[in-house]
């Protein structure tokens, strides 16, 4: 029997009861709204899978119930991925949860709704299906983060149904290795890269390429937009923590035009977020590149279009990715240094093979490159932020502190 078969069959049968395949799903987690109050728990499974999740505050004897998302088969493989939204939850607390009554009992814990203490969150991008992808993840989990975020090409699936083994190595791990040192398991932010979207439409700087709908996405990139609710179906989206903290995840020309109606969007987000503290952009290719010249099509679109929106909200850090190399830019203003621009960080290196970096000293907006998988670990306070980025053995190849200023138009 074909999987299509099997879950149109299930379907049929009304398989929303909490049911599942004999083994484990692979289960990870991530955020459509408030990582203050809520949590989505997303599994892959062979059909039909769990058809509800259910939790409760850690230690407590009774469970709660969410449903499951229609179920969504991917490509290749008699497998499906769905999620529930766990909502009304409490800031900064524990919770346990399992997908089907009979799963095995998993932690997770929400983000504090204040910053009344450190906050440490792990930043990445370019896992892909690379060889140092399983240890890069392990490694972000030995930081103990709040959370993980993962700038683009996430499985290097190209949208073809011959790589669905990359793309179930990829969330097995993510299941297994994304576990802190407490035994919680750590969330996952994500936006989407060029080599998650279907191979002929990597490199689309013609907008009437670009899908047109929610269909015509799901088409070009089955596996991302079936895995992720967030960014999801719309491609780019904004994650809010309190009054501390904002995610920005941007698509630069994958499934929607940097200058077409996300820039309007982003306009708006920004401008309504210039007094959140930590206000950082995501996305996968880079506005100021270290490998690629800078004159790059892509990159040269991106810096018109967003980052004079980036200098007006006050924004300090962005995250970059996609070149396979560890970049770091001066602070950068109008495309020249300046104290109070923005620092255009990483290159997209947790598990590919590396690209050889430009030389800082022929290349005035960088400050450093390596040839070298990288991580970063950023930890949030109330007056500063502090960026580490780590290497595949831990070692430091760059610090970055900034301070926190109450408004973009603070000296």
């Amino acid at each position: 029997m074909t999987g299509t078969l099997r879950l149109i069959l299930s379907l049929a049968a009304g398989s929303v009861a909490c049911t599942g395949a004999t083994a484990s799903p692979d289960v990870y987690l991530t955020w459509q709204r408030d990582p203050t109050t809520t949590m989505t728990v997303c599994w892959q499974d062979a059909a039909p899978g769990p058809g509800a999740v259910e939790w409760r505050p850690a230690g407590a004897d009774q469970w709660s119930k969410a449903a499951a998302s229609a179920p969504r088969l991917l490509p290749g493989t008699d497998r499906i991925a769905a999620h529930a939204e766990l909502t009304g939850l409490q800031p900064d607390t524990d919770y346990e949860f399992r997908c089907g009554e009979e799963d095995a009992i998993r932690r997770f814990r929400t983000l504090p709704a204040t910053l009344d203490r450190p906050l440490t969150f792990v930043e990445g991008g370019d896992p892909q299906d690379g060889p140092a992808m399983e240890q890069m993840l392990r490694l972000a989990a030995s930081r103990d983060p709040a959370f993980v975020v993962i700038g683009g090409d996430l499985t290097f699936d190209d949208g073809l149904s011959e790589h669905a083994g990359r793309v179930e190595r990829f969330f097995r791990a993510l299941g297994r290795d994304l576990v802190a040192s407490d035994g919680r398991q750590i969330p996952v932010v994500v936006c989407v890269g060029n080599h998650d979207v279907n191979r002929d439409r990597q490199w689309i700087i013609d907008n009437e390429a670009l899908p047109r709908d929610a269909e015509s996405r799901r088409a070009v990139a089955p596996y991302f937009v079936a895995s992720w609710p967030f960014p999801g179906e719309r491609g780019y989206g904004v994650l809010d923590a309190g009054d501390y903290l904002s995610l920005v995840v941007l698509d630069t020309n994958h499934l929607n035009a940097v200058d077409g109606p996300q820039l309007d969007w982003l306009r708006a987000t920004l401008a309504a977020r210039k007094h959140i503290p930590h206000l950082f952009p995501v996305y996968h290719v880079p506005a100021y590149p270290g490998v690629r010249d800078l004159r790059d099509e892509m990159s040269t679109l991106i810096r018109g279009a967003w980052t004079p929106l980036f200098e007006q909200a006050g924004v300090r850090l962005a995250f970059e990715h996609h070149e396979h190399a560890f970049k770091a830019t001066h602070p950068l203003r109008g495309g020249k240094q300046s104290a109070d621009g923005t620092v255009y960080l990483g290159g997209g290196a947790m598990g590919v093979e590396l690209r050889d970096p430009r030389d800082p000293a022929r290349e005035p907006h960088l400050a450093k490159t390596a040839k070298s998988h990288h991580l970063h670990e950023v930890v949030l306070e109330s007056q500063r932020r502090t960026v580490r980025t780590i290497d595949l053995d831990g070692r430091d190849i760059h610090r970055l502190q900034q301070t926190v200023r109450d408004s973009p138009d603070d000296p």
